[in-house]
């Protein structure tokens, strides 16, 4: 099967330079110095608790590192030790409380998160705050999850990078796929969800590992059938769901470097491969000389891992036949060297690195004195080896590499382009030559196929890398320029509502007044709770706290006037443009005595619109947030799924090439409105806002139907008008004279003179 053409979901056009290694041949010469480090013991005996203290599952030892803190690590052999400062302290072994009854806890993976570690114990997941020094009991299942997998972004304190961390996964391997256990956390391993993919019940094989790449946005599998493992990938575009096939006799072991890069580093105790693309290729690592391939593989050279370390583009392992092997990852290529050396065999030695080029070999000691375990470190520099080694290192073809964007996160929002730079300097004797590097998405530069993403609506990340095309070992210390790409939301962003007019401009409110406490009073006719625009039986009328320190004072619309409001869009306090695209609007407390001036039909739409009522119905969450750009669909394309059946229903859409706008029904009085950006196409970012509306000039509507009012009005006419003809007659007939002696009767006889002259000017 060809390579799977997987990339960036997003991709971006970058400069991309490459490295090739330049090795050397075999010299045995001592690696580094020794030295016992055992201070601050009296301290962890003040402290001590025996409890059951962990140890890890597998014979060779390994050390993993924190991502973000480079004197943090744990050691984990016979005995787990968390150091803080790289070993520099004797520790005390990492112990869990007895009230947990693991058993005899053995440790099968752990990694950092936040400030607590995360251990599969016993196939199940506990997390130890190293800041507080207590434990927790995070996922107790009947499965046995020995894996726990995270990746890490370390680059800036934006939510797109520290996001990254939020995600944890923990599985089982061992099991056909279809039967696996995999559990998700998006909450930093706090709550753990199971994962139930459906691609997994369709795919043949034994899962060995399971991942979620940033880089490619997508879930991962290393899946091995027989003796071959491969990666598969769930929601491939194109379909080309598989990485190439490799050799994989049984169990593996993976280490994903920081950086999101995509590098995985794979073995076993025969094997060594190397990944620059998460696994779409996994190649062997060959063990090389300056006279070419000494070794196709670590096999070959029968040497066996005992431990391993990478850090950036750089590995490092010892083998179980007493060597020290140093490499430099590449893009192009990859390979080791091998450095005889008969004393760092020492057992339960394990490796990682300090920094780049600084590797330190890490041995635990016990003295039966002190509960806390000394340590026989032997730092190694990498560079000064290679010089006193004395095998021929080409001089490095550059003298400086540097770019403004090493170790930095940039954000690139939809339609956006983003300019780098950099400069190398090849020889201290030559100028300074400028990089310049352009990003935009390929999606969007009109260069790319349509299906070369799943989905553009999606934000993802992706990495650029400057380096030396030809890299010799001498360059260790001109590292490559790595920076991080967050092709998504810009988190500086938002809109806000022009304000051009106001009720308190206006006099029809006062600040002061909103600022104390203001309440107002919706009818329970005029609002519906469950945001359906009807009328519901069991409503009362609902008293509103309004939030001026939030909301200000009301904008001012007359009532029954087509009104739509003006959205800006602002960067930090920068004014960037006013926003021309689909928006959706509605009451947020469920008022609806307002309509939209178009129809579906009159919008020209091709297929059935959304409403609020139709994605709130559809919507597990039943609130505001039920409908925004990730599922927002226009109605101007034909959609067999969603015909047009209803062109005279509402079109709730505003913005755009439409004339849609609001009109207000007889209601004076103040609307609370959430606005939200729905074109998918416009930005990555949730562009929301809240703002209030003071509604004007409408008349106070009539308690009676106006079919009532006109037929009483009728009714009173006819009255005067039979009024008028029959008190004149009545006057003069003898039933008239009785009532005129019965209201002389009735008034006092002091006042019989006014009554006697109002009847006679009655009769004129």
């Amino acid at each position: 099967m060809a390579l799977t053409g997987l990339s960036c979901p997003l991709g971006i056009s970058f400069l991309l330079v490459v490295l090739t290694l330049v090795l050397s041949q075999d010299i045995d010469i001592p690696v580094c110095s020794y030295e016992l480090i055992e201070t601050g013991k009296s301290d962890h005996v003040k402290h001590y608790l025996i409890e059951d203290v962990l140890y890890y599952a597998y014979k060779d030892p390994q050390i993993i590192k924190h991502p973000c803190n480079q004197k943090m690590a744990l050691y984990m052999g016979i005995k787990l030790f968390l150091t803080k400062d790289n070993f520099r302290r004797s520790l005390i072994p990492l112990n869990i409380p007895y009230t947990f009854q693991v058993g005899i806890p053995k440790v099968t993976a752990a990694i950092f998160s936040s400030s607590k570690l995360l251990l599969a114990i016993n196939g199940n997941v506990f997390g130890y705050d190293y800041e507080d020094n207590t434990w927790i009991a995070i996922l107790d299942t009947k499965e046995y999850l020995a894996n726990i997998y995270a990746e890490y972004c370390c680059y800036s304190d934006d939510y797109s990078c520290t996001s990254v961390s939020n995600l944890v996964l923990a599985y089982a391997t061992g099991e056909h796929v279809s039967q696996a256990h995999v559990y998700l956390s998006k909450s930093l391993g706090f709550h753990f969800e199971k994962l139930e993919l459906p691609q997994m019940k369709t795919l043949n094989g034994i899962l060995e590992g399971f991942f979620f790449f940033h880089s490619l946005s997508k879930y991962a599998m290393l899946l091995r059938n027989g003796k071959v493992g491969r990666f598969v990938y769930t929601e491939p575009p194109l379909n080309e769901s598989w990485g190439m096939p490799f050799e994989m006799s049984g169990h593996i072991n993976i280490i994903n470097l920081p950086g999101l890069k995509g590098y995985l580093i794979l073995w076993d105790e025969k094997h060594l491969f190397f990944t620059n693309n998460c696994g779409q290729l996994v190649e062997e690592i060959p063990i090389k000389n300056d006279k070419g391939i000494k070794y196709e593989s670590l096999a070959h050279s029968l040497n066996q891992v005992s431990s391993i370390t990478g850090f950036e583009n750089e590995l490092a392992l010892l083998t179980k036949s007493k060597k020290f092997f140093y490499g430099t990852l590449g893009l192009l290529s990859t390979s080791l060297i091998d450095i005889e050396d008969d004393g760092i065999g020492l057992q339960n030695a394990a490796i990682m690195f300090e920094s780049v080029g600084n590797i330190l070999i890490v041995v635990p000691e016990h003295f039966q004195q002190s509960p806390a375990f000394d340590f026989t470190i032997c730092p190694v520099n990498v560079q000064h080896l290679l010089m006193d080694l004395e095998i021929g290192l080409k001089t490095c073809k550059a003298e400086i590499l540097r770019g403004n964007f090493n170790k930095k996160l940039f954000v690139l929002d939809m339609n956006e382009t983003l300019k780098l730079s950099a400069t190398l300097v090849p020889q201290p004797s030559q100028s300074p030559v400028p990089v310049n590097i352009f990003l935009m998405q390929q999606h969007v530069s009109g260069r790319a196929h349509g299906s070369f993403v799943s989905n553009i609506k999606t934000a993802t990340l992706s990495t650029i890398t400057l380096d030396l095309i030809d890299r010799g070992m001498s360059c260790i210390d001109l590292q490559p320029q790595i920076g991080l790409i967050s092709i998504g939301c810009n988190w500086n962003k938002r809109i806000i509502i022009r304000r051009d007019l106001t009720a308190c401009m206006k006099n029809f409110l006062n600040p002061e007044e909103l600022e104390n406490n203001y309440t107002y009073i919706l009818e329970k006719t005029s609002y519906d709770g469950s945001f359906h625009s009807r009328k519901q039986p069991d409503n009362k009328d609902l008293i509103v706290d309004y939030d001026y320190e939030r909301l200000g004072c009301p904008l001012l619309v007359y009532y029954n006037s087509p009104w739509k409001p003006v959205i800006e869009l602002w960067k930090e306090s920068d004014f960037v443009e006013v926003v021309k695209t689909e928006f959706i609007l509605i009451e947020r407390n469920g008022l609806f005595t307002y309509n939209y001036s178009l129809t579906v039909g009159k919008a020209l739409c091709k297929s059935q619109a959304q409403s609020w009522s139709s994605m709130i119905d559809a919507s597990s969450t039943k609130d505001l947030n039920a409908w925004n750009r990730e599922n927002y669909v226009n109605c101007h394309e034909h959609n067999e799924n969603v015909p047009l059946l209803s062109p005279q229903a509402e079109y709730q859409i505003l913005g755009g090439s439409s004339s849609n706008s609001i009109i207000f029904n007889q209601r004076n009085g103040i609307y609370i409105f959430l606005l939200r950006i729905v074109d998918p196409y416009y930005s990555y970012c949730d562009l929301t806002t809240v703002f209030s509306v003071y509604v004007y000039g409408a008349f106070p509507k009539r308690t009676l139907p106006e079919y009532v009012v006109a037929l009483l009005i009728i009714c009173f006419m006819v009255f005067l008008l039979w009024f008028g003809y029959v008190i004149p007659k009545l006057t003069k007939s003898n039933y008239g004279n009785r009532v005129k002696l019965f209201c002389q009767n009735l008034c006092p006889k002091s006042k019989k003179k006014a009554v006697k002259f109002h009847i006679d000017k009655l009769k004129k």
